[in-house]
């Protein structure tokens, strides 16, 4: 029986992984930016301007995380 750490990952998941970095970001980066700025502004109570701010701020670390897993990711299986 495979272990998790056996099996291919899914297409889609190669597929994220061989796009270019930039790529990468300029599909994550909007996204985080939105979902942050939303989760300051609904559940924080921030204003909206400050909402915003954050949401760039935590969107550009949010987005170095999860580009950063992914390249580190692809690195250890060796591909």
């Amino acid at each position: 029986m495979a272990t998790p750490r056996d099996r291919e990952p899914s297409v889609w998941v190669r597929r994220w992984e061989n796009l270019h970095v930039a790529a990468q970001v300029a599909i994550v980066f909007p996204i985080s930016v939105l979902v942050l700025w939303y989760v300051h502004v609904a559940f924080l109570n921030q204003p909206l301007g400050r909402g915003l701010s954050y949401g760039f701020f935590w969107g550009a670390l949010a987005t170095a995380a999860i580009v950063g897993a992914s390249r580190s990711e692809k690195a250890r299986r060796g591909k």
